[in-house]
């Protein structure tokens, strides 16, 4: 008799499947259209954001392949003498045209200049001028949104029907797609677009609101077990997650149009502090309940990852940003912190995919020991070293005249050469005892039958350390031993 696999439900596409990869792709697609459409009409040819509450544009990207008088970090004060303010639309003259010439007062390295603007279409080339430009000024940015994204869609393709590979895909095509795609001419020229493409700027502005937060909410009730909102509301509960802010985003965008006036958006603040305070709840409660109730093998492997991705991905780049911003006053080196722990968001979707997948599931806890033991090793080795510096120059230093004597070095390094192997062993079985202690009981037990094994020559009191042994380390209902006649 020949037993059949039942193929894994997960693998399948469904109607819920589908309607996410729809979402994904139309994510791609939507931003895409918007900016290459804001581009076919008359601008300066740069991007721009606003500073403050004073209404002024700080340049922030060239969008075409031509001369202009601006530079980056120009501040726009000022158009055809009127200057700018919060409360009103810029004051540029009805019915641009392409070479039409517009007077900007700018602020530059502390002075106030007036430069004269020559308006230009940039069209499909400027968006792809500014793309690059983009990608030369940050490329981690993009990498990362890039491998991110690959790695959820593979996860997803692999385990469509898993709700947790659903909202994830959901998430990263979203920020996939803004990392990319999002940008256009500034807000300063909205106001000359057309009525429905002014709305469409705003209305994904506020995305961030209406959809990310959401999703980002939901995916910790969704992964590993579905929890009780979800599952007794798995339809009413996204609505109303995704359906409040997007109505009043789409009223807020609407409003913009009737008003000329951007700052309606901004009055959905709290109403997108909601979703983002939910989501904090959501993380946090979640990861605690399914601590403490999670007893499947498999579960509680998946938490794990999940763990380590939401703590190595979100919670160490924002610890880290955090300090820096406010220990430290020098912005350029808050910047170089930035630069290197963001590539830790990788971990993200790295560890979620591999829960989702299963994929080499149980290796997290080798991971976690081999992170334990070498971080605690690498302290230790370092303490001994610097400290065997300090006191062997403290030494020998009078004797050898010398502040820096090589003879220091030489030793502090045989040192850490010989305490390497024998310290990684005791950190070992430290780390074991403490966190791991099962599987270092385990460990000992098996040590201990060896030890019997060797030296014991009556089989049936072999075979009875052989079923204890078992019966300790793995704890099965029954346990029997079948010996072999020769």
């Amino acid at each position: 008799m020949t037993m059949q696999t039942q193929p894994n439900p997960e693998t399948r596409f469904d109607r819920g499947a589908w309607l996410t990869l729809m979402v994904a792709i139309a994510w791609i697609l939507y931003p895409l259209s918007a900016s290459l459409l804001t581009m076919q009409f008359p601008s300066d040819g740069w991007g721009t954001i606003r500073t403050g509450a004073d209404g002024t544009y700080r340049v922030t990207a060239h969008l075409a392949d031509a001369p202009s008088p601006l530079q980056f970090d120009d501040v726009i004060v000022a158009v055809n003498g009127q200057a700018l303010n919060a409360k009103d639309p810029s004051p540029l003259p009805p019915n641009l045209k392409v070479g039409q010439s517009v007077q900007y007062t700018i602020q530059r390295d502390g002075q106030r200049l007036d430069v004269e603007i020559t308006l230009l279409k940039p069209g499909t080339a400027g968006y792809i001028y500014g793309l690059i430009s983009r990608l030369q000024a940050s490329p981690r940015d993009f990498i990362v949104a890039t491998l991110s994204f690959l790695v959820v869609a593979l996860a997803f393709f692999l385990r469509p029907r898993n709700l947790g590979a659903r909202y994830l895909m959901a998430i990263f095509s979203f920020y996939f797609a803004i990392q990319w795609f999002g940008f256009g001419v500034t807000e300063m020229y909205a106001f000359t677009w057309p009525s429905l493409l002014i709305f469409f700027s705003s209305f994904t502005g506020a995305s961030w609101g209406w959809y990310f937060f959401p999703s980002l909410a939901l995916m910790p009730l969704a992964f590993p077990v579905v929890k009780a909102p979800l599952r007794r509301f798995p339809r009413l509960l996204p609505m109303l997650l995704y359906g409040i802010p997007f109505i009043l985003s789409a009223i807020a965008s609407a409003l913009v149009i009737v008003t000329r006036d951007y700052g309606w958006t901004g009055l959905l603040v709290p109403v997108y502090i909601f979703p983002l305070v939910l989501t904090v709840i959501s993380i946090f409660g979640s990861l605690i309940h399914n601590w403490l109730t999670l007893r499947e093998p498999v579960a509680r492997a998946q938490l794990r990852w999940v763990t380590l991705g939401l703590g190595g991905g979100l919670g160490i780049p924002f610890a880290v940003l955090l300090t820096a911003l406010l220990t430290s006053t020098n912005n350029t080196f808050s910047g170089n912190v930035a630069d290197y722990i963001l590539w830790s968001i990788l971990l993200l979707p790295i560890s979620l995919a591999i829960a989702i997948t299963r994929y080499r599931l149980f290796d997290i806890d080798l991971i976690i020991r081999r992170t334990l033991q070498y971080t605690l090793l690498t302290g230790l080795l370092a303490l001994v070293y610097f400290g065997g510096v300090v006191i062997l120059q403290g030494i020998l230093g009078p004797l050898t005249g010398s502040a820096n004597s090589p003879i220091v070095t030489v030793i502090t390094t045989l040192s850490i050469a010989a305490l390497f192997t024998p310290l990684r062993r005791r950190v070992q079985d430290f780390i074991d005892r403490r966190f791991f202690r099962k599987k270092y009981d385990a460990q000992q037990v098996l040590a201990a039958f060896a030890l019997t094994a060797r030296d014991e020559t009556d089989l049936a009191a072999l075979t009875g350390e052989l079923q204890r042994v078992v019966q300790e380390t793995l704890q099965p209902e029954h346990v029997s031993v079948w010996l072999r006649k020769q």
